[in-house]
């Protein structure tokens, strides 16, 4: 094996979005009459071929979602999480633990709709070969547009009623992970969160990721994973001017750190709105 490209990189990200006032940035919703809870847990171990797929999507509102677009003036808000990982390792020793949860009840700022922890293990050389590769992607998504209230009447849920003024806001913020690698010890967590039992919590997102050797000796990229790594975060943030569609701040973000070779990557990243 060619052990001659050597990377060491470590990257921490953190957007606070805070705009004017308490309830000026995203805000979090209430959530529905009736609320779920899906929890999943997954264990594998194999010589040869696995794959691995989630995809989930949850969307709320504080009035009815289907006949958005356009929302209601006065306060209305639509809010996403997605979250999507696809695993695919050939021709290897491959071990995966993976659990998910999604909560839709109202959060504290310090619980979340949804969580993941995946810890992934993979040596191409683990079937006697060598031949293989592992394929992985991750991404978490949060999306939080509301309009604009300042007549103490909204026309929804949280959209007052006690005279504060709520800017209309648009936050969008995606982070995530790549990897093409013939061996690689990775461990990732995302969590988000858009429903809350309080207008003064804050949506959320936050994701880690670590990828390195599978016999990795700390601080020495030479025993480092083999291939090739992305950890990425983008966001855009737009809040508004009391009801109006003015845009009174608008923040674009984007971070990519790519690593190739022998190496370790980490990225944190956490966004929490005002």
């Amino acid at each position: 094996m060619n052990r001659k490209v050597k990377i060491f990189v470590i990257a921490f990200v953190i957007l606070l979005a805070l705009c004017g006032g308490m309830a000026s940035a995203a805000r979090t919703l209430p959530p529905a009459n009736e609320t779920s809870q899906i929890s999943v847990v997954t264990s594998a171990a194999v010589v040869g071929t696995l794959r691995a797929s989630t995809e989930i999507v949850y969307v709320q509102g504080n009035d009815n979602l289907t006949d958005n677009p356009p929302l209601l003036d006065n306060g209305e808000g639509q809010s996403t999480i997605s979250y999507v990982e696809d695993t695919l390792a050939v021709n290897g020793a491959v071990t995966y633990d993976k659990t998910m949860n999604l909560d839709t009840g109202p959060k504290t700022q310090n619980s979340n709709n949804f969580e993941s922890t995946r810890e992934i293990t993979y040596d191409a050389s683990g079937d006697g070969n060598s031949s293989g590769k592992m394929v992985s992607s991750e991404s978490i998504l949060v999306e939080a547009v509301a309009t604009g209230e300042t007549t103490g009447e909204g026309c929804c849920p949280w959209g007052t009623g006690d005279g504060t003024e709520l800017g209309a806001t648009n936050d969008l913020v995606i982070a995530g992970s790549d990897m093409v690698v013939s061996e690689a010890a990775v461990v990732s967590t995302s969590d988000a969160r858009i429903t809350a039992d309080a207008i003064s919590t804050p949506v959320g997102l936050d994701y880690t990721v670590e990828i390195e050797g599978v016999n990795q000796t700390e601080g020495d990229p030479s025993t480092g994973a083999v291939g090739t790594a992305t950890a990425y975060v983008s966001a855009n943030l737009q809040e508004g001017l009391g009801n109006s569609t003015a845009v009174g701040t608008e923040i674009t973000y984007s971070d990519v750190t790519s690593a190739s070779g022998l190496f370790t990557l980490a990225k944190e990243v956490s966004y929490t709105s005002g």
